[in-house]
């Protein structure tokens, strides 16, 4: 075997491979084991949002957001940490009220064989190659299993309503869940903020991440929109057309859909709960999200669904899983 003569070319003919290898290994850790995972994760928010109401209750503190960090100096004393802060309306540009802390072992599984990999010289020159250079690397490629990590939290950030003290927690009128790397990027997996006007948005309004209950939507469309993360709850859509949508990671609880079109619509990620379908059509839908997208979606779930009479033309539904639905034709 020939060894690796310059540093550009281990980027391409060692690290990379590396890199894209691990990262895949991560997420199918991820995947595997997200039941522990949610439930250690969970747990530790819940003591964290306590803590932060324990502050609330004695001074006069307003939370928007929750933010949760990975502390990238933790990875120096081998000892990685996610950091919660509370914030007021001002966010990172302030300073946080309540701060709690809790080990990140748990995402660094492969890390160490990751990096001896790496660093095993029996593949490149020593004299050409440093490395110093090398180790360089590994901020990047931590920070890309921090983005793949928050991309699961979103799966599962919803579940923190569940609990009494968030129910406790003093929020702002948009109160955000983020999670990212800290005084760094932050990623929305959970919100909430109050109803907007979906059939007429005003100009450059945020439609993702809200909440629509008990909505009869007849002879009506949503079109042109981001409703990325948006949670529908015992809605009905009579009549009704979603066109030209991005309707990923929508979340849709005891909706009921009779002639309903969906045109040009993104559904990776989407979760349907008991819902209703009668004599619906999806053109050029799609489930899948492109190859060269960084980003993790889970597969399109139905489940407990009723499915009578739909019509499919041009879409790729490919990673749709089903579970206990009725289908007639």
């Amino acid at each position: 075997m020939e060894l690796i003569q310059t540093f550009d070319e281990y980027l391409i003919l060692r690290y990379k491979p590396l890199e894209t290898e691990f990262l895949k290994k991560f997420s199918q850790h991820l995947s595997k084991e997200l039941p522990t995972i949610r439930k250690f994760c969970l747990e530790e928010w819940q003591k964290a949002i306590a803590y932060a109401c324990e502050i609330q209750r004695q001074e006069n503190k307003i939370c928007a957001y929750m933010s949760i960090s990975f502390l990238n100096t933790s990875m120096i004393d081998d000892k990685p940490t996610l950091q919660i802060d509370f914030y007021n309306e001002e966010w990172v540009f302030g300073e946080s009220w309540a701060r709690y802390r809790m080990s990140a072992d748990f995402l660094f599984k492969y890390w160490k064989d990751f990096k001896f990999d790496a660093l095993d010289d029996k593949f490149f020159v020593r004299s050409k190659i440093s490395k110093v250079e090398i180790k360089a690397l590994f901020w990047g490629t931590l920070d890309k299993l921090i983005f793949l990590f928050t991309c699961y939290v979103k799966y599962f950030a919803l579940r923190l309503s569940y609990y009494n003290e968030f129910d406790e927690l003093i929020k702002a009128k948009n109160f955000y869940v983020t999670c990212g790397t800290y005084l760094d990027w932050q990623n929305k997996v959970y919100a909430v903020i109050p109803e907007v006007d979906l059939l007429n948005p005003d100009a450059n309004e945020d439609t993702t991440f809200r909440p629509v209950e008990n909505k009869i939507f007849q002879n009506k469309k949503f079109h042109d929109l981001n409703l990325r993360g948006c949670y529908f709850e015992d809605c009905v859509f009579d009549n009704f057309t979603f066109e030209n949508l991005n309707l990923v990671d929508a979340n849709f609880l005891r909706c009921r859909f009779i002639s309903t079109k969906f045109v040009n619509v993104q559904m990776a990620g989407c979760d349907l709960f008991e819902c209703y379908f009668k004599n619906c059509t999806f053109e050029n839908c799609s489930a899948e999200i492109d190859d060269d997208s960084d980003e993790y979606f889970a597969p399109m779930r139905m489940y407990h669904c009723y499915l009578l009479n739909l019509q499919f033309e041009g879409c790729t539904f490919e990673n749709l899983t089903h579970i206990d639905c009725y289908y007639k034709e």
